[in-house]
């Protein structure tokens, strides 16, 4: 206000008019009150350190939570992907065993049916040579 004063004081001195040195001081101390003091600006400067300093120790905390969690996500996969891969070797096992046995089964009929008809053959083949 005393500044305010003295302003208005200086320019009535110098022969400005009293309403235009009124508007100049009021339009000044409008202007100076969107100013901030060097105490506001280190209340503000706190506040905002105080403020990343909170962030940052959430920040670690959610990142720690996030690691364990995806760490346990990571466990559970290589158990399944371990369960799955013995359930599909065993299925492995399970087909060849089976081909195995049609093999067998293969060459089997091969023989019941194969003798007879190779039989047939060669007692027909030795009718023709023996007439």
């Amino acid at each position: 206000m005393k500044l305010s004063l003295a302003l208005y004081d200086a320019l009535t001195s110098i022969s400005v008019p009293n309403n235009k040195a009124k508007a100049v001081v009021d339009a000044w101390e409008a202007d100076v009150q969107q100013l901030a003091s060097k105490s506001d600006l280190k209340r503000t400067e706190s506040r905002l350190e105080g403020s990343i300093s909170e962030l940052r120790t959430d920040l670690t905390a959610l990142i720690k939570e996030q690691g364990a969690g995806i760490k346990t996500q990571g466990i559970e996969l290589r158990a399944l992907i371990e369960r799955q891969s013995s359930q599909f070797e065993g299925a492995v096992t399970k087909l060849e065993s089976s081909m195995t046995l049609l093999r067998w089964q293969f060459w089997l009929l091969v023989l019941c049916f194969g003798f007879p008809i190779l039989k047939s053959l060669y007692e027909v083949y030795g009718k023709v040579v023996t007439s």
